[in-house]
């Protein structure tokens, strides 16, 4: 059965240094969250408390209301999968997806069916006989989540699961991993820096930097709305423009509704920009200076008089009258939407606490 998890008013100091500070999040029962964030924000500490790991401060974690700071990690009903998965090496597939059930001292008959079941959940049930160490690194990944999983726990946490895989195996994987989630119904947390993976993976998204959590939404509402510069710069790629009483000057763009004189700092996204050729109606002209092939799209850098730094534009070939060379020029709109102004970052930790 699914939980719900709160984390409420976390902190945690390690050797006297702050790691995290008031850190709180709800995560639905049967979702599937990831904390989102550059390395040292805080992500893998806030797991490690949720497991047992590791000891905090103040604040408390609770499952289904329930609190569970002072149980030992054996006892909290939680799966558990590392970034490196921690498989045993000297055992069989079949044996180490089984360790769990045999802590659990579950009967061997059914230990036998678990690990099955387990097995064929992440499509590889002949695979039990094999030592673990035939197996490839995405074999090996399914194998710790099988194990993880087998003994149905409350809650999974998934430590950059698919770091160690390449790329064109973890974006499969990833697929998977949602795929079993959703069959399991098991509330799952997942730790990355990987923004892709978050975003294709997740029911909510929670950014954190600094040892806080700047911002908490679906994957679309902190890519299109982000709340602070931090998370616009962090997810993506981003323009980041001056709002001067309530227009981006530059682009002739009103901010919310352009009459309540705001000032401040706004985000366009480079697939927001349309290129078209320069002098077209309702564009801005600006001067090609810097172009990047990536296979289906082009990147452009542009600059336009009155932004402080060129303007990254994402650009299909086949929809531009003929291929852009550095220093054309070429004339960009907005692809419309309403623009808003961003929030200041939150201080990073160590210059809030003492």
């Amino acid at each position: 059965m699914s939980v719900s998890v709160a984390i409420d008013g976390l902190t945690v100091h390690l050797s006297g240094t702050p790691i995290l500070h008031e850190v709180s999040l709800s995560v639905p029962a049967g979702s599937f969250v990831t904390l989102l964030g550059p390395s040292g924000s805080g992500k893998t500490t806030t797991l490690n408390v949720l497991a047992g790991f590791a000891e905090a401060t103040s604040g408390h974690v609770l499952l289904d209301d329930r609190p569970i700071d002072g149980l030992p990690a054996n006892r909290r009903d939680i799966g558990f999968v590392f970034q490196n998965y921690a498989l045993f090496p000297h055992m069989t597939v079949a044996q180490n997806v089984e360790f769990p059930l045999i802590a659990r001292k579950i009967p061997k008959d059914r230990r036998r069916e678990l690990v099955a079941g387990a097995l064929e959940l992440v499509h590889l049930p002949d695979v039990g006989a094999r030592p673990v160490r035939s197996l490839s690194g995405g074999q090996q990944q399914r194998i710790a989540l099988a194990r993880a999983l087998v003994f149905s726990p409350a809650l999974l946490l998934l430590d950059e699961p698919l770091a160690a895989l390449d790329k064109q195996l973890r974006e499969a994987m990833q697929i998977e991993l949602k795929r079993i989630q959703r069959e399991t119904g098991t509330t799952t947390i997942a730790v990355t820096h990987d923004q892709a993976e978050a975003l294709s993976m997740s029911d909510l998204v929670a950014i954190m930097n600094g040892g806080r959590i700047e911002q908490v939404g679906t994957p679309e509402e902190v890519y299109r709305r982000p709340a602070t510069q931090f998370v616009a710069r962090f997810l993506g790629e981003a323009n980041l423009l001056p709002v001067r009483s309530g227009r981006v000057e530059a682009l002739g763009l009103p901010v919310g509704d352009g009459t309540d004189g705001t000032e401040g700092t706004t985000v366009i996204r480079p697939e927001d920009l349309l290129p078209s050729a320069a002098g077209s109606p309702g564009t801005v002209t600006g001067t090609v200076t810097g172009i990047v092939y990536q296979g289906a799209r082009l990147r452009l850098s542009v600059t336009v008089p009155g932004c402080p730094e060129p303007l990254l534009v994402s650009a299909v070939p086949g929809e531009l009258a003929q291929a852009p060379v550095t220093g054309d020029e070429i004339g960009l709109r907005h692809r419309g939407g309403e623009l808003r102004t961003l929030g200041d970052d939150i201080p990073e930790l160590t210059r809030s606490l003492p």
